[in-house]
């Protein structure tokens, strides 16, 4: 057969469409799976990255749904934020780079123009998500898809309930605060309106004072005010020209970067004159405890970043020890600045925890970790730097210097508790300011390099309330993670998690109901709607204005009495809800998927939080981080049309699992149809034949035992959602193993055995390559679909382990001697026989399988023990033979 991707693809899609196999009703003599997909930003087309997250998601239904229970997977689209506005007024203004992306999606100048309006971009990217999706196979209810903004009423309304059920816990509230701004247009930005830093957010740190003998005072900016007992010196580059200004009565030494972002956190600066950092130079500077220290150089610091100063606590911080170390070492620095030597080699780092395990310093303790001996060990220092902070939040505690100075004694306590109680006692004594900086860098759709700007008015959910982030931690507490890994750093971000601004004044949304001149923003509207796909297909009964309060109280709190027409409404969610499995990348840990756990947590009762979360990595693609330069992020469309739906499902999940970032391999994805070819014509060859015998010989026994492995070992994989090495078992070893039993039975098989292995390669098979294992399914007389039987379950008794070490063996002598065909061929010489010397307990082994020695060497074998008086042995390679090793000679 010449494997027709596209003709049983379009079939397949078409009779489960017809069938309504996707479209689950209630059923309660089944369990229920509820899967989703983050709803994508549908302002262009799907490409190779959300088909790796949503194909996670995909996988899991099908496995879920072969194992016997009702799955809804639903999929909604989101056009909530200003991108889509924007991006039609870039239409209008036909700017260059807006038309060309609408030109690579394939339409002309006269289509084109159709997009100045919002409304068409939601209305062809809606549609064109819908049939690429459709073409890759996915297995989505689409009665309960959905668009997000006031343009779809009933959902308006939900969004607006949502907003006042937070209200009436008092989760969201109103006052000054930070926000990602575009200072050209003069608005916050969200995620979607941003061309660079996604995920992007403001983080608190606190500005640090150090006075000078002349009263003026060198700023230095932290994200550890807790550690200030321990801080030995101040760092300045001194290739740097910074600022004095007045700041709040003071004079301030400041990086001229820092004017403008002082300026917009409410602060009122002016300007005095410039100072070079060489002139600070060994100057004695008064911590805020009244300690004298010095300024030392350090010509890495940045004045982009921060205040462009820092100061140093070389017992906490891998960076700062490394440095003191590093400097202490170089007398040409220092004498280039004339420092005194012996006063700087006499500075020692101060302890300020006391940890668990760790004697002295933890920042030297991470450094011998690492064995790191020098600044330039980038990326070792990074990972420290993130392993450290964590790893003392979590185990130290505070020293003896933490017992006066404070409300209470700090000597002992934990430092995760203690951390806040410092900040804000400081805060009150005057003795540091707060500033905020961007985690990264930022660039908005009007391609303007945005910044922090504290927002007057601004309403905001209060993620940094105590008691909702220890509801939260007990919701984590509870749940599944895909993988394990992700817990700990899920409680890591609802730890320093703050309050999120959660309106805008501009875009496309859903007003505030309780204040209606601002727009709720993407992230925020965007939290519970799976408890709306539960319902979306029924709304359209009901006219918009019967979804009051009173309606999605009683619907999805079960408050009220309700109306009769409501109960199929409270049914749905009653029978839907909680949420199963949510899958999503793993840049949307700090920010989406967190604030779906806050909003379910704040919402619904504990009953209805949240079952699971699965975090993959970001798509490679043919060994390279995808990018827009570069040129290589695939549509969807593309992928289809190229490769086939079932090649390119499968190539994806083969390419990474966990957080592993995973490889798209186009020449992989090209070969499977091939391969497909093959798997078609070897089981429709073979299904019928075969002789029917209850008796099992050793090669029916020996396949028996690797089949149930081999479901044993993919099906542990399956759930725990490890779909490369669950498809690398199904496809691979499986396919294998079938190839391999018809060519030692030389088709003289079991026939019930092997139609077993088929019908269960197949099902095994479906929820990477559906349309393929359909159609094989239907051809061996099947009439119902194969998504509708049942998942295999392996037979643990009739796993024998020795099979498994005997393939193994086996596995590793053809390897060797394909080896040493390669050398003999490298240096000219031909290869025709192969001559296997084994101990005579295996000699049944490799006899058996000789023919499929043969095929997989292309070699004419010959098996002796090497007790064997007879055999042909001219260079004594039977002499080196050990037990799963034999010996190899070829001519």
């Amino acid at each position: 057969m010449s494997y027709n991707f596209k003709s049983i693809e379009k079939k397949w899609q078409k009779k489960w469409e017809e069938k309504k196999v996707f479209e689950p009703e209630i059923n309660i003599k089944k369990k229920k799976f509820f899967v989703s997909f983050p709803y994508p930003y549908i302002n262009l087309s799907p490409h190779i990255g959300h088909f790796y997250t949503i194909m996670r998601v995909e996988a899991f239904a099908r496995y879920k749904r072969l194992q016997g229970f009702n799955v809804l997977f639903p999929q909604g689209w989101h056009a909530t934020g200003s991108p889509i506005i924007s991006a039609a007024n870039r239409v209008k203004e036909w700017e260059p780079k807006q038309v060309e992306l609408l030109k690579n999606e394939g339409f002309s100048e006269k289509e084109i123009k159709k997009f100045e309006k919002p409304e068409h971009w939601i209305k062809v990217f809606g549609k064109k998500w819908r049939e690429h999706l459709i073409a890759m196979g996915m297995s989505i209810d689409w009665r309960r898809n959905f668009i997000t903004t006031s343009l779809n009423p009933p959902y308006d309304k939900f969004i607006r309930w949502q907003f006042l059920k937070l209200k009436e816990k008092n989760l969201v509230g109103k006052g000054n605060h930070p926000v990602v701004w575009d200072p050209k247009t003069g608005m916050p930005v969200g995620d979607h309106d941003r061309v660079k830093g996604e995920g992007e957010t403001p983080q608190e740190l606190c500005l640090f004072k150090f006075k000078l003998d002349d009263g003026r005072f060198i700023i230095t900016a932290t994200l550890r005010p807790d550690t200030f007992m321990g801080i030995t010196n101040v760092y300045v580059n001194p290739k740097i020209t910074y600022k004095v200004a007045e700041v709040k009565g003071q004079k301030w030494i400041i990086a001229n970067s820092m004017i403008e972002k002082l300026r917009n956190q409410d602060f009122n600066v002016k300007e005095i004159e410039d100072i070079s950092g060489k002139d600070l130079m060994g100057k004695e500077v008064e911590t805020i405890i009244g300690k004298k220290i010095l300024v030392l150089p350090a010509t890495f610091l940045d004045d982009k970043y921060g205040t462009g100063m820092v100061h140093s606590v070389p017992s906490d911080s891998a960076d700062d020890l490394i440095a003191l170390t590093d400097l202490q070492k170089n007398e040409e620095v220092l004498n280039k600045y004339g420092l005194d030597i012996k006063k700087i080699r006499s500075i020692k780092p101060i302890e300020v925890f006391d940890t668990p395990g760790i004697k002295g310093s933890s920042a030297q303790y991470f450094l011998d970790k690492y064995n790191v001996h020098s600044q330039n060990e980038r990326e070792k220092l990074d990972k420290i730097r993130d392993e450290l902070y964590k790893f003392t939040f979590n185990k130290s505690k505070f020293n003896s210097l933490y017992k006066e100075g404070f409300s209470k004694n700090l000597d002992g306590v934990n430092v995760s508790e203690g951390q806040e109680i410092i900040k804000n006692e400081l805060l009150e004594k005057g003795k540091i300011d707060l500033f905020y900086e961007l985690t990264g860098e930022v660039v908005s759709r009007s391609l303007t390099k945005c910044v922090v700007k504290i927002v007057s008015d601004q309403w905001f959910l209060k993620y940094g309330d105590g008691e909702w982030k220890t509801n939260v931690h007990r919701a984590i507490a509870k749940m599944m993670f895909y993988p394990g890994i992700v817990r700990s750093q899920f409680d890591y971000v609802v730890d320093w998690l703050k309050d999120w601004a959660c309106t805008r004044e501009y875009g496309l949304g859903t007003r505030l109901p309780f204040d209606e001149k601002w727009l709720i923003e993407s992230l925020s509207d965007s939290t519970i709607y799976m408890a709306y796909y539960t319902i979306a297909h029924l709304v359209k009964e009901l006219n918009p204005e019967e979804l009051t309060e009173e309606f999605f109280d009683y619907v999805f709190l079960n408050k009220g009495k309700g109306r009769p027409k409501w109960n199929k409404f409270k049914k749905e969610f009653d029978y839907w809800y909680p949420h199963d499995f949510r899958n999503s990348g793993k840049d949307l840990v700090q920010n989406h998927l967190t604030f779906f756990l806050f909003n379910h947590v704040g919402i619904f009762p504990k009953k209805n939080w949240p079952v699971s979360i699965g975090v993959n990595g970001w798509v490679r693609v043919d060994g390279e981080k995808m990018s827009k330069s570069i040129g290589n992020i695939i549509p969807l469309n593309k992928m289809s049309n190229k490769f086939g739906a079932d090649a390119s499902r499968l190539t994806i999940l083969s390419g990474g699992e966990s957080l592993d970032d995973p490889n798209w391999d186009s020449n992989l994805a090209s070969a499977l149809n091939g391969k497909f070819d093959s798997i078609y014509d070897l089981i429709i060859k073979n299904y019928k034949k075969g002789k029917v015998s209850k008796e099992l010989r050793n090669v029916d026994k020996w396949a028996e035992s690797i089949m149930n492995k081999i479901i044993s070992d993919a099906t542990g994989f399956m759930e725990e959602t490890l779909f490369r090495s669950a498809s690398q078992k199904i496809f691979f070893d499986f396919g294998n193993l079938i190839k391999n039993y018809l060519n030692k039975t030389e088709e003289n098989f079991n026939k019930n055995l092997f139609k077993r292995m088929i019908e269960n390669y197949l099902i095994m098979l479906s929820p990477f390559c559906p349309h393929i294992s359909e159609e094989i399914w239907e051809k061996l007389g099947n009439k119902t679909f194969i998504c509708d039987v049942s998942w295999p379950k392996a037979d643990e008794k009739k796993i024998d382990e020795k099979f498994g070490q005997e393939e193994k063996a086996l596995d590793k002598a053809i390897s060797d001697a394909l080896n040493v065909v390669n050398i003999i061929k490298t240096k000219g010489g031909k290869t025709e026989k192969l001559y296997l010397y084994v101990l005579p307990n295996e000699i049944d082994l490799y006899t058996e399988n000789m023919k499929v020695i043969e095929k997989r060497t292309n070699l004419k074998v010959m098996v002796y023990a090497v007790n064997d008086k007879s055999k042909y042995d001219p260079e004594n390679k039977s002499k080196k033979v050990k037990p799963g090793k034999p010996g190899i000679y070829i001519e």
